[in-house]
């Protein structure tokens, strides 16, 4: 169904194409044809008039007097072979200015209405082209959300149900308590996840205030101490004195949250995360920098994309394809910027630039 629309859309625009073609093509023709019967019409009122000197004696006699208001176009030139019958050439050369005038006028606007036909068709296959990408996109988000839902969901059946078996041991349950923790923290962050995103045209972040950067990015590695330990990651702070932002620390602590789980995720253990912070003029630079896999070049725009999940860079899977989108709509409301520099099995950086307090 899909292939068809697509052919479908493409013979619409040749059909559009080739209208506009044949539009300019007989504007012009008849633009021509237009200007011939001009000059035909002075070319016969000539021989006309030629005839009614010719058999007209008192024609012939005073041609200005008697020919002059019917063919104001004619010159009656008196010489000793008689008279002389011209296209005024004033006449002649308005006459070709008006067709090539009206000529350029047909073709101005006929390749104005290409250009509108091509645009119209342009936008027509893009948003085609978006159409599909965003229900593929849907697809894949539904299909991964669904299994990221039900693996978890999955597991802690299976250890609800071994824990209710007599005779199992205290470290065992302990065990599996323990795992059982972890999939109910893989569900708390997917549908936080999923309620961030779909809250990206209905949430307002509030206005904008003082920001401790070194205080809230110090919270944020105090929340996550138990799971980086967990995972044997080690992330460590460095910063050069006071930073002050303006922003939402709601959404600089989503922010940061994301990039350090992501880092911790989706790379192999052990891994060591270190975020500094510097100022850079009016600008407070966060820097995030992990010893991970990396990230190759050609997907550094991609990974922000909605619904691009890490399996698409080579990491291992384990997220609906929304922490940096996220972390980009985030920095981007705060007024800051973010980039990604790495590269495949060189670990991953990634630097946010945020607007520095006035007072600061």
């Amino acid at each position: 169904m899909k292939k068809n629309r697509g052919i479908i859309y493409g013979i619409l625009v040749a059909l559009l194409m080739i209208m506009g073609v044949w539009w300019v093509y007989f504007l012009t023709t008849e633009s021509n044809a237009q200007a011939e019967s001009e000059r035909q019409k002075l070319a016969n009122d000539r021989l006309h008039a030629v005839f009614l000197i010719q058999s007209n004696p008192q024609v012939r006699n005073d041609p200005e007097g008697m020919l002059g208001d019917s063919f104001p176009q004619l010159v009656f030139e008196h010489t000793n072979h008689g008279i002389e019958v011209h296209i005024d050439p004033v006449i002649l050369k308005a006459t070709d200015d008006k067709a090539r005038s009206t000529r350029n006028m047909f073709l101005y606007e006929g390749l104005f209405f290409m250009v509108l036909l091509l645009a119209g068709s342009t936008i027509l296959v893009l948003s085609w082209r978006s159409e599909t990408r965003f229900v593929q996109a849907r697809e894949l988000f539904l299909a991964g959300a669904t299994h990221e839902f039900k693996t978890p969901l999955a597991s802690l059946r299976l250890y609800t149900e071994t824990l209710s078996r007599e005779g199992l041991k205290a470290e065992d349950k302990g065990r599996i308590q323990g795992r059982m923790v972890e999939d109910i923290q893989r569900l708390e962050n997917l549908v936080d996840e999923i309620l961030a995103m779909s809250a990206d045209d209905t949430f307002t972040p509030g206005p904008k205030v003082q920001l401790n950067l070194v205080d809230a990015s110090q919270d944020v590695i105090k929340s996550l101490r138990g799971f980086a330990q967990d995972h044997d990651a080690e992330i460590t702070l460095e910063h050069d004195g006071r930073h002050l932002a303006q922003g939402q620390e709601v959404a600089f602590t989503l922010a940061l949250r994301n990039l350090l789980v992501n880092a911790i995720r989706h790379n192999d253990q052990p891994v060591k995360i270190e975020v500094s912070l510097t100022r850079r003029r009016n600008w407070n630079l966060l820097t995030v920098k992990d010893n991970g896999c990396g990230i190759p070049r050609r997907l550094h725009d991609k990974v922000f994309d909605c619904f691009y999940s890490g399996s698409n860079t080579g990491r291992p899977a384990g997220g609906a394809g929304v922490g940096l989108y996220l972390v980009k709509r985030n920095v981007t409301n705060m007024g800051g910027k973010i980039k990604i520099e790495s590269d495949e099995n060189k670990g991953c950086t990634f630097y946010i630039m945020l607007p520095a307090h006035k007072g600061d």
